[in-house]
């Protein structure tokens, strides 16, 4: 066989095979993945054992001596571990990084403060230039047609509202120390980052709520909450309140020249009641009643209407901890009925991000013994449009 059939041979082999190869992870992969595992237990690490503690983690990235001083000695690393292109003493704090990043994620999504309730629309932004809004409108119903006796005409234009807004920025350092590392603190410094990640996500919902708290802005110029959109009460909550509420919500109209009413659907009622906490007890029973008295001399009882309206186990009833005023409530349309915030979000990122930000100078791996790690979250948004929502101002 010559030399160039060989080769051919050699050629076709590999391109038949390629499919089937995978490259499996270097000694320092394995490593990050040892790193998740110890402040992320559930991680599924495929057979990577996670590291036993916090000093074990220290030391098998730097190799610094049991006694921590804070220097990186990478000829005490193991020789798989030397051997990987992109080991250097920054190893251990990225690493740490992307552990803490993992748990982060994990725990804003823990906090349930239900602003995704008004959400309608989340889009990604490429930069922090101002977002341009535009919101289209409806069309008339379609025409009656007759091909053989002409042609089909245009319809007629939909409206459209604008708006712009944009992306902002919010964050805060927070410090892994050497003293953590020595002590083995897992436990603190995963509180440490909860609670990151609960004022992260505490400090979103609080942005978006504040639309409906605040009575933000439309497009058209007029408050959320106005006589004029007819979206705005002054009855306390109760049987006859709520259902007035959600009448009127189901009769608002499609912007023209539709002007058709939105309706809603009580098979697929996705709606949700939104009260203060002092509310809460009252909301649960408005929506657990079976029935109830329209008069004092208790004759008159009558099926409720509302009854499991807002969820068999009131899943559906936000006890929001930022409304102040311990009488005000409303109702929130299903948000995939109507637009009514739009949100956005830097690179699409919709969860805050942990970055390491100041720790070693040259072949010191701390910075007044400690690491500096950045939580950023970046996001804008405006409000789109009234008919989403009913609030009632007792």
């Amino acid at each position: 066989m010559g030399r160039e059939q060989l080769l051919a041979d050699i050629d076709r082999a590999i391109s038949y095979h390629s499919a089937g190869i995978s490259m499996g992870r270097n000694e320092l992969e394995k490593m990050q993945d040892a790193m998740k595992k110890l402040f992320n237990p559930g991680y599924d690490t495929r057979g990577v054992a996670g590291f036993q503690d916090f000093h074990e983690a220290y030391t098998s990235f730097t190799g610094d001596e049991s006694i921590i001083k804070g220097s990186f000695w990478p000829q005490n690393v193991s020789e798989g571990v030397r051997s990987c292109q992109d080991f250097s003493s920054s190893s251990f704090t990225y690493a740490l990084q992307n552990a803490l990043s993992m748990y982060l994620s994990k725990e804003y999504k823990r906090f349930p403060y239900h602003e995704e309730a008004l959400i309608s629309d989340r889009r990604p932004a490429k930069d922090f230039r101002n977002v341009h809004s535009i919101q289209i409108g409806y069309f008339d119903e379609l025409p009656d047609v007759d091909p053989e006796a002409g042609d089909y005409e245009s319809i007629a234009p939909y409206g459209d509202t604008e708006s712009e807004y944009s992306v902002g920025q919010k964050g805060a350092i927070v410090f892994i120390t050497r003293r953590h590392v020595i002590n083995d603190s897992i436990g603190l410094v995963q509180g440490m980052v909860s609670r990151m990640a609960r004022v992260a996500r505490k400090t979103h919902a609080k942005y978006v709520w504040n639309f409906w708290i605040n009575n933000a802005t439309c497009p058209d110029g007029t408050a959320w909450f106005t006589g004029g959109h007819g979206n705005l009460g002054t009855d306390a909550l109760n049987f006859d309140p709520l259902v007035t509420v959600i009448t009127a919500l189901a009769n608002m109209t499609e912007p023209t020249p539709s002007a058709e009413k939105l309706g809603l659907d009580l098979a697929t009622f996705n709606w949700h009641l939104v009260v203060p906490i002092d509310l809460w007890d009252l909301a649960v029973k408005k929506n657990q009643a079976t029935s109830y008295y329209t008069s004092n001399d208790l004759t008159a009882k009558v099926p409720n209407p509302c009854h499991h309206l807002f969820g068999d186990r009131n899943e559906r009833i936000i006890a929001c901890p930022f409304l102040t005023d311990t009488n005000d409530w409303g109702v929130v349309r299903d948000v995939e009925d109507v637009p009514m915030i739009e949100m956005s979000y830097l690179n699409g990122r919709e969860e805050p991000e942990f970055i390491y930000e100041q720790g070693e100078t040259e072949n010191h791996l701390f910075k007044g013994d400690k690491w500096g790690y950045k939580v950023r979250h970046e996001y804008g948004g405006d409000l789109a449009d009234y008919r989403g929502g009913h609030k009632s101002v007792v």
